[in-house]
């Protein structure tokens, strides 16, 4: 590595940040709870129950991506590439829920 470069010299100096165990099963313990609250949620009658569901996946999906696949702890620039093309797909699939 060449010190001598500002850019290579920012990126050695930033300590990279990893989740701990302890995280980790707050996110599973959080994966739990959610799971339990849509079996629960299942159980409604009425026009409620779809949007909780979805709301409940999309938040359980989120953590998911951010601390299980890293997107939390890794360069945006992946995070970029992941999330925007899902800003293209959320649209088509709230249209396609509304028909």
């Amino acid at each position: 590595m060449n010190h001598s470069d500002p850019v290579e010299a920012e990126k050695a100096a930033k300590p990279h940040h990893y989740p701990t165990s302890r995280t980790y099963l707050l996110v599973f313990a959080g994966l739990v709870v959610l799971t339990l609250a849509e079996v629960g949620v299942a159980y409604i009658e009425g026009g409620i129950k779809a949007p909780l569901l979805l709301g409940m996946a999309a938040i359980k999906a989120l953590m998911v991506i951010l601390f299980f696949m890293h997107l939390k702890y890794d360069s945006r620039w992946f995070a970029f590439i992941f999330f925007a093309p899902m800003a293209l797909v959320i649209p088509l699939i709230w249209i396609s829920l509304i028909r």
